[in-house]
């Protein structure tokens, strides 16, 4: 290989390891995380620490489709969807360890920013989520978890994503759209972290265009909507791998 092409490979690699450390440090949130083997410490020393999972009923189970989601949950968690998440709040310790459960980090990152608005001071999401879990090989247990009055009102899911999703088709929305995050070729956390930060921008009554190819996020999207009480207009796949939302700011 020519000294011209390793050059090249090295300015490469350089810009990737920048882009990297200047994403984390604009969009995540400051939000505090634990590690994997952290909280495997924390569960062998029988700590207190409640866990709680955002993942929908199948992948909690095991019975999900991709690959870590049919290995099932971590012991003792608790499933909730994060759209009934406030539904917990008195059942909850305000100074006891929380700490927020989904597939890549994503979802329990606002699930856990979420806990700490309503004045939970040690509410925490796990980095990487279960797939960081999973690679270390760390156990986890199939079937139901813990029974909860809440998560009891929710019969799947499937259901309630599937009643996000029913929007207006995008041939049917002839509105301005103010701002376009462009998410594709990222997966979770990144698609809902940059469509987190781009909200903030916007006022009241615009709308941001989110684009992606991360299937996770026709979950992810539509869920991080509703849990910060905005509008999902448009919810669509374009093609094999990629997918358009359209998100109206309301709060």
């Amino acid at each position: 290989m020519s000294m011209k092409n390793n050059i090249r490979m090295a300015l490469r690699f350089l810009r990737l390891f920048f882009y990297r450390v200047f994403w984390r440090k604009w969009y995540l949130p400051k939000v505090p995380e634990i590690t994997v083997d952290e909280l495997y410490n924390r569960l062998n020393a029988n700590d207190s620490t409640i866990i709680l999972d955002l993942r929908d009923k199948k992948d909690f189970e095991g019975r999900g489709q991709d690959k870590y989601d049919r290995d099932g949950h971590i012991r003792d968690a608790k499933r909730i969807s994060i759209m009934e998440l406030s539904s917990m709040y008195d059942d909850l310790p305000r100074d006891g360890e929380i700490v927020t459960i989904c597939p890549g980090g994503g979802m329990s990152l606002v699930g856990a920013e979420l806990l700490n608005k309503a004045g939970f001071v040690n509410a925490k999401s796990l980095k990487g989520g279960i797939w960081a879990w999973a690679e270390k090989g760390y156990p986890l247990v199939k079937g139901k978890g813990p029974i909860e009055s809440h998560t009891e009102k929710i019969e799947s899911e499937e259901t309630d994503y599937k009643q996000l999703s029913e929007t207006i088709p995008s041939n049917q929305y002839s509105g301005k759209i103010d701002l376009v995050v462009d998410a594709r070729n990222l997966f979770c956390p990144e698609p809902i972290l940059k469509s987190r930060k781009a909200m903030r921008g916007l006022k009241e009554g615009q709308v941001l265009e989110i684009l992606t190819t991360d299937p996770g996020s026709q979950k992810d999207i539509p869920a991080w909507t509703r849990a910060n009480e905005n509008e999902l207009l448009v919810s669509e796949k374009l093609d094999p791998k990629g997918f358009r939302f359209l998100v109206r700011k309301t709060n």
